[in-house]
């Protein structure tokens, strides 16, 4: 905290960034407080992009899972903890529920790597085998969700795990960052995707045939909305991509 301390004071940018009366109170602050951490925060949430800076952790993480500077279980443990952070901090995280959440909860059995040394070879080796069944799936969804935040003007949404209709809202909403006040209906999604939230330049649905096979009806909604969504808009669209390609 010292060296910050001294970042604040030595900083000059800084000091042209944020108004007077709040640099002064940054410079007045106790920084050996308990209450540092909160206060640090309230700065910058009043001056920054919080979104952008939870963005560029989001990418951080995910760039040193890719690269295996932090190996799997842990991976899936920091990327849960950052996930419920964001939650909590800006509402819509910007990791899916399903990598976040789902490989964690698979894995909450297998020790770490620093843990190894608490565990015989022949335990160690069976405590792991879950590492093995979902490793090359969490690196392609960790590859995938990165290369997303890094190209944001391409988006692709599996709509082949949906469960329910539901189910269906909440992942449009998680991943395209609808406002928290979506209404989780085909009006609200019409609002949310032409004139609410920046959509990307090229949507795409994948396994949509069978999404099709299993909501008859909603999928018959929501091509209808994407046929208007793409007459109106020149530059952006959405595609559909079943089991024998573009749609």
């Amino acid at each position: 905290m010292e060296s910050f301390e001294k970042w604040i004071y030595e900083n000059k940018e800084l000091e042209n960034t944020i108004p007077e009366d709040h640099y002064n109170d940054l410079l007045a602050f106790n920084f050996k407080s308990r209450e540092v951490k909160n206060y640090i925060k309230s700065v910058v949430k009043k001056h920054f992009d919080w979104s952008e800076y939870e963005k560029w952790r989001t990418v951080e993480l995910l760039k040193k899972i890719k690269s295996g500077k932090v190996e799997i279980v842990l991976a899936t443990r920091k990327l849960r903890q950052l996930y419920l952070e964001q939650e909590e901090e800006i509402k819509r995280p910007f990791l899916s529920i399903g990598l976040a959440i789902g490989y964690e909860s698979e894995l909450d059995n297998c020790p770490i790597e620093s843990e190894y040394n608490q565990w015989n070879s022949d335990a160690l080796k069976k405590q792991l085998e879950p590492v093995e069944w979902y490793r090359k799936q969490i690196l392609e969804d960790v590859d995938s969700e990165l290369n997303e935040l890094l190209n944001p003007e391409i988006k692709t949404i599996d709509l082949g795990h949906i469960v329910n209709v539901k189910h269906l809202h909440d992942t449009f909403a998680e991943r395209l960052y609808f406002p928290e006040f979506y209404g989780n209906n085909w009006d609200a999604f019409w609002d949310s995707i032409t004139g609410i939230v920046e959509m990307p330049k090229v949507l795409t649905l994948t396994n949509w045939d069978k999404f099709e096979n299993t909501f008859e009806k909603e999928s018959k909604i929501l091509k209808e909305i994407i046929a208007d969504y793409n007459n109106q808009n020149a530059e952006k669209i959405i595609k559909t991509v079943g089991n024998n390609g573009y749609k």
